[in-house]
């Protein structure tokens, strides 16, 4: 049997016993295929990938990040491992590495939404609000109708006392959807701070109906 044929028999073993949920096997049947193409490393970083997720499902998150690692020095230029990698950090709280991470992801994938949203949120954590607001802008810039980045932006503007265009960040939030229940109560609180004490109690009221209604939705 040549050696592209057991490859691909390898791959197909290990992407099988993976799609049918039997993660013990799947990992195996990687490990396998790394030691077989110890040459080729293209395949070997797509095997440290999957493995990486693997580890991630079975709760052992040092294996995990040890397998992104090893996909990262098998091919550098892999977003998805550096993504992983950053959230995996950011999930930690440490929000400076995650942020060298998402920086490293982007620089290989600039339009990739969810990393530059996830980059804001980190730089929010660290209460550098200004970079926060220009990654959420960045975010909207591509994806005019990506609700956590209005929602997002919304609240670091509010952070700095910009309330108006807080305000027209989880107006925007809520208009592309109204069951936004986070962005009622948020826009309540501005409009406490602002003494608009109606508009305050409105959104509180609304965002409270919304919440409860979500969690009996839950339970079913």
């Amino acid at each position: 049997m040549n050696n592209d044929k057991v490859t691909s028999d390898l791959m197909v073993e290990a992407y099988t016993y993976q799609k049918q949920g039997d993660l013990s096997l799947a990992i195996k049947s990687w490990n396998t295929l790394i030691n077989y193409v110890s040459d080729n490393q293209e395949i070997i970083a797509n095997a440290h990938l999957n493995l990486g997720h693997l580890h991630l499902q079975q709760g052992n998150s040092d294996l995990s990040y040890e397998s992104m690692a090893k996909a990262i020095a098998a091919n550098p230029n892999s977003p998805e491992a550096f993504y992983c990698l950053a959230y995996m950090e950011q999930e930690k709280e440490n929000f400076h590495e995650a942020i060298e991470l998402f920086e490293s992801a982007l620089k290989l994938k600039p339009e990739d939404v969810g990393a530059i949203n996830n980059l804001a949120n980190c730089y929010d954590r660290i209460n550098k609000s200004r970079d926060s607001i220009k990654a959420y802008s960045r975010v909207i810039s591509i994806d005019p109708e990506y609700i956590a980045a209005y929602y997002n932006r919304g609240n670091a503007y509010s952070k700095i006392a910009k309330d108006e265009l807080a305000l027209k960040d989880l107006n925007k939030a809520i208009e592309l959807d109204n069951n936004f229940y986070q962005a009622y109560y948020n826009r309540g609180s501005i409009y406490n701070r602002l003494g608009k004490n109606q508009l305050a109690k409105k959104d509180f009221n609304k965002a409270k109906k919304l919440a409860k209604k979500e969690i009996e939705k839950s339970k079913n």
